[in-house]
């Protein structure tokens, strides 16, 4: 790269271009997608998977398999991620899948082959899609969550953490406990290891201790230094977009004659005076007097004097 870009900041920008400036790369897509480590859990140990090159992940010089890492959840997808494979998917590789989604909802606008409009609509996505090596019902599809997390000695190299479906309940509950405490996910180390009561690769969490003032700091500055990388880690750069049917605009309908106005209609004539006889007098009889009401000892029961009680006295 040529020295000369050092002359180009944004403290000597031009008059011209002051209030202009922009933090992204437009050129985003020229780099290879997937250009960010991921990091594996298949056979339920830890790989670190860096273009071509993958690394164990040991727990001591000995080279012996770590059980758990500790890092920083830096930023976090919220919505549940969605990958479909037609062949099916095996952990740690790096195939493109068939169809994605990172939000849930539809499938990503550059996924291979989309299977449906809509994620709730593909049939990838029902529950009995697809039959485990057990015998077990599962989805075609399979649902994650994509963390982007950084060893705490290295909190400038985030990486992707894909949490499998049968982990998002341990996940959630661990959210849950961060939040009573009003924490936010990357102001704690979590310990990230593997529920060995299981057959199947699942996750744990557990928060071991507070980030210091120093990697607090180192993390806010990789969230703004490595913002592009964390946007694609969590699949959250570019959110997907439909596509806008435009129409060819009408013209504006003719407006209709207003209709000519009705004649006045002719003065009627005076009405005739209308002598009224003059009424009667009517005398009217004088009301009948009401029987006394009964007591209640002239009934057999107090329940036939309930029954014959007048309400509207």
């Amino acid at each position: 790269m040529s020295n000369d870009m050092v002359a180009i900041t944004a403290s000597k920008l031009p008059a011209h271009l002051a209030g202009k400036v922009k933090t992204n790369n437009v050129f985003a897509s020229a780099v290879s997608v997937g250009g960010f480590p991921v990091i594996s859990i298949k056979g339920k140990v830890f790989h670190i998977q860096r273009g071509d090159e993958r690394t164990l992940v040991t727990k001591d010089d000995s080279g012996d398999p770590s059980a758990s890492l500790e890092a920083v959840i830096v930023a976090v997808n919220p919505n549940k991620s969605k990958v479909f494979y037609d062949s099916g998917y095996e952990e740690g590789s790096v195939a493109k899948p068939t169809c994605y989604s990172n939000d849930g909802i539809q499938p990503a606008s550059d996924a291979e082959n989309p299977q449906a409009n809509k994620c709730a609509a593909c049939p990838n996505n029902m529950w009995g899609s697809r039959i485990t090596d057990n015998g077990g019902k599962g989805k075609a599809c399979g649902d994650s969550m994509r963390l982007a997390i950084a060893a705490p000695d290295q909190l400038n190299d985030p990486m992707l953490l894909r949490v499998p479906a049968a982990s998002l309940k341990t996940l959630g509950q661990y959210g849950q406990q961060l939040a009573k405490r009003g924490v936010e996910p990357h102001h704690v180390i979590t310990k990230i290891g593997f529920d060995y009561n299981v057959a199947h690769p699942a996750l744990t969490f557990k928060a071991v201790r507070f980030v210091e003032e120093a990697e607090l700091a180192e993390v806010e500055a990789t969230l703004l230094d490595e913002e592009e990388t964390i946007t694609q880690i969590t699949g959250i750069a570019n959110p997907n977009t439909p596509e806008i049917e435009h129409k060819a605009a009408e013209p504006a309908p003719a407006p209709k004659p207003k209709p000519a106005p009705k004649p006045a209609p002719a003065p009627k004539p005076a009405p005739e005076p209308v002598v009224e006889a003059t009424p009667e007098p009517v005398v009217e009889a004088a009301p009948e007097p009401k029987p006394a009401p009964a007591k209640v000892d002239d009934y057999d029961s107090i329940d036939e004097a309930l029954d014959n009680l007048d309400f509207d006295d």
